[in-house]
């Protein structure tokens, strides 16, 4: 055992150390080559992300949803709705900007994320864009119309809500008509001793009672929702951007310079293989 061990342990290591030894002197005999790849490579990411590529700039805001119950409230309908092309249509329709209809499918896709955070009614946007002014006024368009379209869905809605309201109102009166005037025939009809009326009476009014009990549950509801309602916020209102997000030319350099040296090392031991081949 402890042959087989002298005979493939130091032999193997002096033989690693060797070939480590020739690998790192063939990467200093082309430094040259190595460095005048990777300079070429920092270069052109340099001029491309300066001067080729479009500066991106972006802006962000938050919107808290109406709480009251409806197509506007509902956050994955929301994120829908925010992010649709009629929408975007009507805002760049607004900017006097005009896209068709697959160039405002790319521009959603390309420059629009809407979000909800978590498990909240809160929705984040975030909008990007050529130019600083474009991005910011793009953003807020989408916000005012989208507020504006909620709270005219709203008004609809609480004026539908307060007339079924008061429809409620007028049944829960109505029950109770009829309740003070089956007291009126149960009393009589007691005098009369007519107890079988008195039984229907009885049991007419106990369903009453049932009805008016659902009918008060609801309209108490109901009010309660109309007296808590608040309609849509802006929570962060979108800012005019300063400086672009993109391209980020310290990463993009970075980024080249690292593919820049693996590219070059792959050529040397490329080329060394082929020689040796």
């Amino acid at each position: 055992m402890s042959q087989e061990f002298g005979n493939n342990g130091p032999e193997y290591y002096d033989e690693y150390e060797i070939d480590l030894r020739e690998y790192i002197i063939l990467l200093w005999n082309n430094k040259l080559f190595i460095g005048g790849i990777v300079v070429l490579a920092v270069i052109a990411a340099f001029v491309i992300s300066s001067f080729v590529l479009s500066p991106q700039y972006e802006t962000k805001a938050r919107i808290q949803l109406s709480n009251y119950d409806g197509l506007y409230s509902e956050p994955d309908t929301a994120v829908q709705l925010l992010s649709s092309t009629g929408l975007m249509k009507t805002v760049m329709s607004d900017l006097g900007v005009e896209m068709s209809a697959s160039k405002l499918n790319s521009f959603i896709n390309n420059n629009l994320t809407v979000n909800q955070i978590g498990d909240t009614s809160i929705i984040s946007i975030t909008v990007k864009n050529k130019e600083p002014a474009l991005t910011l006024n793009t953003a807020q368009g989408i916000i005012n119309n989208f507020e504006s379209n909620s709270n005219q869905y709203f008004k609809n809605k609480i004026e539908n809500d307060k007339q079924y309201l008061a429809d409620l109102k007028a049944d829960l009166e109505e029950i109770n008509s009829d309740l003070e005037s089956n007291r009126e025939l149960i009393a009589e009809s007691r005098e009369n001793g007519n107890l079988e009326a008195v039984s229907l009476l009885v049991q007419e009014n106990s369903s009453l009672q049932s009805s008016k009990r659902e009918l008060r549950k609801e309209i108490e509801e109901k009010e309660s929702k109309l007296l808590d309602f608040y309609s849509l916020k802006v929570l962060d209102s979108p800012y005019l951007p300063e400086d672009p997000v993109s391209p980020n030319t310290k990463l993009n350099v970075a980024i080249a310079a690292v593919l820049g040296l693996m590219l070059a090392v792959f050529i040397v031991f490329f080329k060394e293989f082929m020689k040796e081949e």
